[in-house]
């Protein structure tokens, strides 16, 4: 085995230094993982370009890999060779959060940065060392393109359960990105029926080509007239906001049925941001205005236990692999409207 490993590191907009680091030695419950697959989320794009600026960070954390060496206090049923899931999110145990339940929360969850040579999750590298509270068995067929998908496949399962979605409710997913698409997919399962607001003609059509019921277009008239024309004026059941649109916030408590649910799922920019709602609402129609971040240990083991079973096909949104050392053309690629998630393989 190889005594050293290469990692990408983001020092300022667009700009990349390529470390050349030791192969590290696994602590007694630590693990040791040679990584296979890792995609380039949101957030590492929003580095690169400098949108978001945390310099210099060591990024990646939708990976999937191979288990190279197990510390002599990791109890897991797993060997080298196996197909692994690391899930680098921190989550201490201790915290009030953890305590309570909220480990997707943790209120350390940047201080385990803080005391290495570089801060990030890391996984935009050749290995990655996890505790073993950050490693997921993903035994199966399924390729590990699509098991670095389990990260975000995991937070949209918290969402769907957090905004209880039931068989025959009316749906609403807003924004055919990747984050969409996949509650889309996973709304689906639930048997309701979802309706997909997009304004963007070609990510509208591949939203109903993966089973949309109906396609509104925000931009060609009033979104809650269009939701309400959907469901015999009565509103949505739920509301998912997968887009960074504060507006869409606003617009989505409007179009809710009585004790219909929206939830913010993703980030809104520019940060900070302010949305303004009638309250009486809330009064009035008895409905829920909420957000989630993130996942717990139980729903990415979930998530991985669905893809490496073969429960949910996660393909049709792996738009375009490159290899680790062409990442920032496939960065480049990430941008593109007409991409879901681009990899890097290694």
């Amino acid at each position: 085995m190889t005594e050293t490993y290469t990692r990408a590191v983001f020092t300022a907009p667009k700009t990349i230094r390529w470390d050349e680091l030791p192969l590290p030695e696994p602590g007694p419950r630590e693990a040791l993982v040679k990584v296979k697959a890792c995609a380039l989320c949101t957030w590492e794009q929003r580095m690169y370009t400098g949108e978001e600026h945390y310099y210099p960070l060591a990024g990646g954390h939708e990976i999937s890999g191979e288990l190279v060496k197990l510390g002599d206090r990791v109890f897991m049923d797993v060997k080298p060779g196996d197909k692994v899931v690391a899930g680098p999110l921190t989550r201490c145990g201790y915290c009030a959060s953890c305590t309570r339940g909220l480990n997707n929360i943790c209120d350390n969850a940047l201080k385990a940065y803080a005391g290495r040579d570089v801060p990030g999750p890391a996984g935009l590298a050749e290995y990655i060392l996890v505790q073993d509270n950050q490693l997921y068995s993903a035994q199966g067929e399924a390729p590990f393109e699509e098991l670095a998908l389990s990260e975000p496949l995991a937070c949209v399962i918290r969402s769907v359960r957090a905004a209880k979605v039931e068989r025959a409710d009316d749906v609403v997913v807003v924004g055919a990105g990747i984050m969409g698409l996949i509650h889309l997919l996973l709304v689906k399962q639930s048997g309701a029926r979802v309706i997909v607001s997009e304004p963007d003609k070609e990510r509208a059509e591949y939203a109903r080509k993966l089973g949309a019921a109906a396609i509104i277009d925000p931009s060609d008239g009033s979104f809650v007239e269009q939701v309400m024309d959907l469901t015999k004026k009565r509103g949505a059941d739920v509301i998912f906001n997968a887009v960074s649109v504060a507006a869409a916030v606003e617009q989505s408590v409007v179009a809710l049925a009585k004790g219909g649910r929206s939830l913010v799922y993703a980030s809104i920019y520019p940060k900070p941001a302010k949305i303004t709602i009638d309250p009486n609402l809330f009064h009035k129609k008895e409905i829920t205005l909420t957000g989630t971040l993130s996942q717990s240990r139980q729903e990415v083991q979930q998530a991985v236990d669905m893809i490496a079973k073969g429960l949910i096909d996660m393909s049709p949104l792996v738009s375009k692999t490159f290899p680790f050392n062409e990442l920032e053309e496939g960065l480049k690629a990430a941008l593109k409207p007409d991409t879901y998630r681009v990899l890097v393989e290694m």
